[in-house]
């Protein structure tokens, strides 16, 4: 009897401290989690958690956030497989980043793509991916780590695009340049024919100034250095300015319409590379009629219009036309198609708004939209 009693009680004892090693582990392992829980929503980039079957099991905040979702739950989550994705240049991407490493163990490195939310948002994301494996080799999962990069993509993406378009630009005033010494050093050097050829040089070094200046706005705006600085710009006398630097087909007629003291508060450069470029495209496709350029008071904004009875533009090409190296080949045009791209940038900048209206053998009429209106004199 005694012997069971002292069986019993050792049974008890031992039951006792399993009980409280089995708490203390417990607590141990909850701390530890607690612990883990917390480095995963501390860590900067969002982190996601998938099984074998591709089941989202853990998210971090950041990943939330990126993702414009409330939950796990969310679709772009539980349904991240359904996302629309593209590769930078546009192209849909059928197989994200994430299937590769479920389905082979690829570990991915510093993949971008551009995700479009069930909410309709987009994010540029640059996601790394790895799996999570057993001792024995055996795909248990994989983890995706990533983070919004849109802003820097945006910026790097500007860089690019300033780099392109000032060494397109650039190349024709300074092909009039070099051609017009070409000529003067060939034996043009008296006369009347001299003077011609120095005119060139001059137009053509000072729309050179013109688009450096306004290139390197451009390309700090849009990277986001700075904003552009703003100031009273005289609208009639840059209108008339920019009239007479346009080349014009023989018998084309240029009218510049606009009130002496209409001005705008915003940028000049941008402004007059805007209404320039517009003027310069309105040149080039009209060879009979009339070339209006126009500037009005609506409201608290100004509306600068450049019109001409060209060719017209197509319903189906009309929204390229704003369009980095879109030319409208079928009117036989010349040039890199980045001129109307400017405009689009510059008018961006200057949080304007840009119209188009046209019809094939009729013309083309494109409003320019700025907020700021002003007076150089009180009415």
């Amino acid at each position: 009897m005694r012997e069971q009693v002292a069986s019993e009680n050792a049974i008890r004892r031992f039951a006792a401290e399993l009980e409280v090693r089995v708490t203390e582990r417990t607590a141990e392992l909850e701390e530890q989690r607690a612990l883990l829980d917390a480095i995963i929503d501390t860590v900067p980039v969002g982190l996601a958690l998938v099984d074998p079957a591709g089941s989202v099991v853990r998210v971090n905040s950041r990943a939330l956030d990126i993702m414009r979702a409330t939950s796990i739950e969310s679709d772009e989550f539980s349904n991240w497989r359904e996302l629309q994705a593209f590769d930078l240049e546009g192209t849909r991407v059928t197989e994200l980043p994430m299937d590769r490493t479920l389905e082979t163990g690829e570990v991915v490195i510093h993949e971008r793509f551009e995700l479009l939310t069930t909410g309709k948002h987009r994010v540029i994301v640059e996601i790394s991916t790895a799996p999570v494996t057993a001792a024995t080799g055996e795909i248990l999962g994989a983890v995706a780590v990533f983070q919004d990069v849109t802003v820097r993509e945006r910026q790097e993406r500007a860089e690019r695009e300033f780099v392109t378009n000032a060494a397109h630009e650039l190349q024709s005033p300074l092909a009039a340049i070099i051609s017009a010494i070409e000529v003067l050093q060939s034996g043009a050097k008296d006369g009347e024919q001299r003077e011609v050829f120095l005119d060139h040089i001059e137009r053509a070094s000072r729309r050179l100034e013109r688009l450096v200046r306004a290139l390197l706005i451009l390309a700090r705006v849009q990277s986001g250095l700075e904003t552009p600085k703003r100031g009273l710009v005289a609208l009639c006398p840059l209108l008339t300015d920019i009239s007479q630097g346009l080349r014009l087909a023989p018998g084309v007629e240029l009218d510049v319409i606009c009130p002496e003291n209409l001005a705008v508060l915003s940028s000049e450069v941008l402004v007059e590379q805007a209404v320039f470029n517009m003027a310069e495209n309105a040149a080039k496709y009209t060879q009979t009629g009339e070339v209006v350029l126009s500037a009005r008071r609506v409201d608290d904004q100004v509306e600068i219009c450049v019109g001409d009875t060209g060719k017209g533009i197509l319903a189906a090409e009309r929204p390229k036309v704003f369009s980095r190296f879109y030319r409208a080949d079928e009117l036989g045009s010349t040039g890199f198609g980045l001129g109307l791209a400017i405009v689009r940038a510059a008018v961006d900048a200057l949080e304007g708004e840009l119209e188009l209206d046209s019809a094939p053998e009729v013309g083309t009429l494109i409003r320019l939209r700025l907020p700021g209106a002003a007076n150089l004199t009180s009415p």
